[in-house]
């Protein structure tokens, strides 16, 4: 390599130019074997390997998927798909957007971003109490903090795998015109404890916290005093609830405590409040650290894993606060207090005991903090933003012509419509800058590396075949006669892709993502055609191309639309699709007992809308694999009902010698 004495200027001439050597490249067998269980409809990483400039990866993807044993047969198949993606380091520090001036001579100033952890040791409770082994983290390679005899240990790990997730899940997963997202996250179904009395024993004396912060001798309990937690961005930094964010309720009073560093530990285990703090008002505080007792406390139950929603420019927003911190001298953090989805497996869980160190905290509940997919594109699942139409400035505002006195002209019309045309354009790509340029101008080009780039990916099916039980048999009572017909999860012969090529320039990520996706069907809804009331309602040849139509709600599900007694039919709308879509496409139906919930709707893959007062409930393109495991004996959100086993064979061409000691 040759280059100018001080560095490169344009018009310099050869005069001072020198030759560097150029480093040989070694070839390295980085191929190995990643097996996990799964849920439907997630997101989970395979794959996250340190890149290099100069780098070459030659990846061979290949996988095997069983199940566990269904109740039954399963009419239906699941999508397999494992894709790849390079994620810069440089997207993740501001400095070096800016090929900044000396920053190559001290490369130890940019600082990787980090993720904050916090969690507790027991020696006694195995490799996964502080990371559960099917959350986000344990997927990207952290695996737990280390031991530690404190009360609690803190340790940060590199961030950028995290960060690159996430901006790939917005770029390459999520439905942009929804505009939101949805992550596992666990939640305590009983976040508050109901305690007969409350009382701090200070000084040897009995005394009752009170809203102003006084001391009270009390001689008689206070009934009914219910605690109340405050999880977000009000604890300490040990985790701990501050009594200055809790509410008291004495016999339907808000009592509130107003003083501040005081916190509160409570133990369920021995049903005891410790308190640390201070009390009273200047030149009479109290300090105290006793511990009071406590009756009748409700135990908490850990929560379930659930589908939480996000808004999906909470990711665009890390971003913009990741650049914006380019003088910071410290690494950027990502902790318990950063905006969903990223903080939120991060914080503690809801009121598990803290002072006897079994406080549990989310990243130690199962799947946490994966992300949901969407559907495979149907007529169901794809729609325009109806905002981003009818709304204020969409389309059709800002395209209206004005008809009023003499400002009508030909020459207005057209414009207006080569500008609709455009916008069109543009909404139904995605709304992006990447989607603006190709939309409006139709050119290949060299894409600048601002989000992780997409280089390949391998395709399989998952399909169920019949198994047919050969002898009777009793499972906790329950008679399973000879004949009894279940099933199993197969793979089929589909193979598609499985070979990606990267070439690497800059420090990077190699991110793999699987996911298993239901072809879903449909039960609910009245066709299209149900509605035509003349025959002047069929499409004609001449009116193509006339716009958008309203996707209706009443092809989802019939209670998506309100009928009135008078006959008076109120349809309800998702969004917007091409006109004359309805006559293009069509979706899996299911009738008779197959769409019939209880039945044997359970032998298919029903998109089943949820019911409620204002008709469906869960209009989304996201899948809720809640509904898909009802086919397997576990069916809740937490069971993990697919094994998957994928074979990462790679071939890495680095500029490394393979030699690992001096020539002698």
């Amino acid at each position: 390599m040759k280059t100018e004495i001080g560095g490169d200027r344009l018009g310099s001439g050869n005069k001072e130019s020198v030759s560097l050597k150029n480093y040989e490249r070694s070839t390295h067998d980085l191929g190995y074997i990643w097996r996990s269980s799964m849920a439907s409809g997630t997101l989970v990483p395979f794959m996250s390997e340190v890149a290099l400039p100069g780098d070459s990866f030659d990846i061979k993807l290949d996988c095997d998927v069983k199940t566990l044993p269904t109740v039954g047969p399963l009419f239906g198949s699941y999508k397999i798909q494992m894709d790849v993606f390079q994620c810069p380091m440089r997207l993740y520090q501001g400095k070096l957007h800016m090929n900044m001036l000396n920053i190559g001579m001290d490369m130890s100033q940019i600082k990787l971003p980090q993720i904050t952890m916090h969690s507790y040791y027991d020696e006694t409770k195995g490799d996964n109490q502080q990371i559960n082994s099917s959350s986000i983290y344990s997927y990207l390679n952290m695996r737990g903090l280390g031991r530690n005899s404190e009360v609690y240990a803190t340790r940060e790990f590199n961030a950028v795998p995290y960060l690159g997730y996430w901006d790939i899940y917005k770029n390459y997963y999520a439905n942009k015109q929804e505009e939101r997202g949805f992550v596992i996250h666990n939640s305590d179904t009983n976040n508050s404890y109901t305690i007969s009395y409350f009382n701090v024993i200070t000084n040897g004396l009995v005394t009752n916290i009170t809203n102003s912060g006084q001391t009270i001798n009390v001689t008689t309990p206070i009934v009914e005093a219910e605690i109340g937690y405050s999880w977000g961005n009000t604890q300490n930094e040990y985790g701990e609830p501050n009594i200055n964010d809790i509410t008291f309720l004495i016999n339907g009073t808000s009592k509130y405590i107003t003083n501040y560093w005081q916190t509160i530990l409570v133990n369920k285990e021995t049903k005891t409040i410790t308190c640390n703090g201070y009390i009273g008002g200047t030149g009479s505080d109290t300090w105290f650290n006793d511990v009071t007792e406590v009756d009748n406390v409700e135990e908490a139950t850990e929560g379930e894993p659930q589908l939480t929603e996000f808004p999906l420019e909470n990711i665009d927003d890390m971003r913009m606060d990741i650049l914006q911190a380019v003088k910071n001298t410290t690494a950027f953090q990502v902790n318990r207090l950063s905006q969903a989805p990223y903080g939120l497996g991060l914080a503690w869980g809801g009121d598990q005991s803290i002072s006897n160190g079994n406080s549990l905290f989310y990243k130690e509940y199962s799947q946490e903090g994966l992300g949901i997919k969407t559907y495979q594109s149907d007529l169901f699942n794809n729609w325009i933003s109806t905002e981003w139409i009818d709304g204020s400035n969409g389309i059709n505002e800002v395209t209206a012509v004005s008809t009023a006195g003499n400002e009508f002209t030909i020459d207005s019309l057209n414009l207006a419509n080569k500008v609709y045309n455009m916008l069109n354009r543009i909404a139904i790509s995605g709304g992006s800058y990447d989607d603006w340029l190709d939309a409006v101008y139709t050119h290949e080009r060299a894409k600048s590396c601002e989000n992780p780039v997409y280089h390949g990916s391998l395709i399989k099916e998952l399909a169920f075949e019949e198994v047919v039980s050969l002898g009777d048999t009793n499972i906790d009572g329950n008679e399973q006669p000879l004949g009894t017909l279940a099933g199993r999860g197969k793979l089929t012969g589909k193979h598609k892709g499985g070979s990606v090529r990267i070439k690497v320039d800059e420090p990077s990520y190699i991110l793999g993502i699987v996911s298993i996706t239901p072809r879903v069907d449909y039960s609910q809804g009245n066709k299209w055609d149900t509605n035509l009331k003349t025959m002047n309602d069929l499409h004609k040849p001449a009116l193509d191309e006339i716009g958008y139509q309203d996707l209706i709600t009443d092809q989802m599900a019939w209670f998506g639309t309100e009928a009135e007694k008078d006959g008076t039919i109120n349809y309800e709308t998702a969004g917007k699709q091409p006109a004359w879509i309805n006559y293009m496409t069509n979706v899996n139906q299911t009738r008779g007992n197959f769409a019939v919930d209880g039945r044997e709707m359970f032998m298919t893959l029903n998109r089943r809308y949820e019911q409620g007062t204002n008709g469906i409930e869960d209009v989304t393109t996201y899948v809720d694999p809640n509904k898909y495991n009802q086919i397997f004996a576990q069916q809740d959100l937490s069971s993990q009902n697919f094994w998957v086993q994928i074979s990462n064979n790679i071939t890495a061409r680095r500029k490394m010698s393979a030699k690992v000691i001096p020539n002698l």
